[in-house]
């Protein structure tokens, strides 16, 4: 059908959703229908990624029309975690601490959080925990882990070490054990960074710039042997910038002495190509933002004056920070409202069914059989919303690996997408 696109949207648990779309739906609308039948309230953690037609991965825009974000048809996405929380107590709700570790699950499936073998062991004991519950011997045979994966070309010794583990885990509830999950994750050198390849300096030494909720990190080497250079925390970023392939970070110095009162130091980088870079300088934006802010920018109304600023983009109605989703938690006299209820599911066999949308679209999801379990309320403390002011200074080393400062208080005139982040700041 002409005025119809196909939409393919992978979940978490590895199910399939597929959704008809009006060919004129923006991102916004998609989203819509996959929280219909993913039950989470923290709906801003998560967003819907494809690769463009430039073979980068890329966040659907709510705000724009999904045909000019995607043209090959099928559209394919993936639902993912796209905001990694500091802290799993900043997670209030147990669906979405679950929707977490499953995330996390795929990362160290993937080799994208490396770890020590100790640590896959217990994290997959968990994850055994969060799925089969409590260890049972009249259930569980020696082949119940058969098919449950959590690293790749898994050895035997190393099946049989998380079993072990999941027999200590005894009277352990599924939802104390995602949450243990998660703060063994956070201890990580690697987690929830977003990576991106990068030449370092004039020689063309290849790293990778790291962005995440603590900061702008910067690498030299691949994973998993990869070394962190830099990290220049989000409360010390003052703005940024790109102009075609390269782009320029200011960041304050720990001691303004040292440069100046109104003075900092600008990282440039390199990218082969434009549209990686305009990539990474979006992802800055958005995750000071969410981080960092207390609300985001307001969109100003389009009109014919301020149709030429497209690359002057704001993270606005496309989504809340932080604090605005935590304190969504809440009721004004700081009762913490009740949570949606959910199911986990057992996320290794498939089985296949309809579901009708009632709204924007037509849907079939393929979904795996459930080991149905019905999530117990959990109440949590509120997180602090404060940021942390502890940092690492920012290295101005001209060692090879490093890209070197420049003294830059303002960008060039040509840049093609500018955002100051200095004035943004909580």
């Amino acid at each position: 059908m002409p005025d119809i696109i196909l939409c393919r949207v992978e979940l978490l648990d590895e199910s399939v959703l597929t959704i008809d779309l009006n060919k004129k739906a923006f991102g916004h609308h998609l989203l819509e229908e996959i929280f219909r039948h993913v039950s989470v309230r923290e709906r801003d953690y998560f967003g819907l990624q494809f690769e463009n037609d430039k073979g980068l991965k890329e966040w659907l825009d709510g705000l724009k029309p999904i045909k000019k974000q995607l043209k090959d048809a099928p559209h394919s996405f993936k639902f993912k975690v796209k905001f990694y929380a500091g802290s799993p107590d900043d997670l209030q709700d147990e669906a979405t601490r679950y929707l977490f570790c499953l995330q996390l699950r795929k990362d160290l499936m993937n080799g994208l959080l490396p770890c020590p073998v100790d640590t896959a062991a217990l994290l997959a004991s968990l994850a055994v925990q969060s799925e089969f519950g409590e260890y049972d011997p009249a259930e569980h045979d020696e082949s119940y882990l058969e098919s449950f994966s959590m690293l790749d070309n898994e050895p035997l010794e190393f099946v049989e070490r998380v079993s072990k583990l999941h027999v200590t885990h005894a009277k352990m509830l599924p939802t104390d054990a995602d949450l243990l999950f998660l703060r063994e994750s956070s201890k990580l050198s690697f987690f929830g960074i977003h990576f991106y390849d990068t030449l370092l300096d004039k020689k063309d030494h290849r790293g990778k710039v790291g962005i995440s909720h603590d900061g702008i990190s910067v690498f030299e080497g691949d994973l998993p042997l990869i070394n962190m250079k830099l990290l220049h925390k989000w409360h010390n970023v003052a703005e940024v910038y790109f102009n075609r392939k390269k782009l320029g970070i200011s960041v304050a110095s720990e001691d303004a002495a040292l440069l100046g009162a109104g003075r900092s130091e600008t990282f440039i980088f390199r990218f082969e190509r434009e549209s990686l870079c305009k990539l990474v300088w979006k992802c800055i934006v958005e995750h000071h933002t969410f981080f960092r802010r207390n609300k985001p920018d307001e969109l100003p109304k389009e009109s014919l004056f301020n149709r030429t600023l497209s690359h002057r983009y704001r993270y606005g109605r496309s989504g809340r920070t932080q604090k605005q989703v935590i304190d969504a938690a809440y009721l004004p006299d700081g009762t913490k409202k009740p949570e949606m209820d959910f199911k986990r599911t057992a996320s290794l066999t498939r089985q296949h069914f309809r579901v009708a949308a009632p709204r924007y679209s037509s849907t079939s999801l393929h979904m795996r059989p459930k080991m149905a379990r019905d999530a117990s309320p959990s109440p949590r403390k509120l997180a602090s919303h404060a940021s942390s002011s502890s940092s690492l200074a920012a290295s101005s080393a001209a060692s090879n690996g490093t890209p070197s400062p420049v003294s830059t208080p303002s960008p060039p005139s040509d840049v093609e997408g500018h955002v100051s982040l200095n004035t943004v700041q909580i």
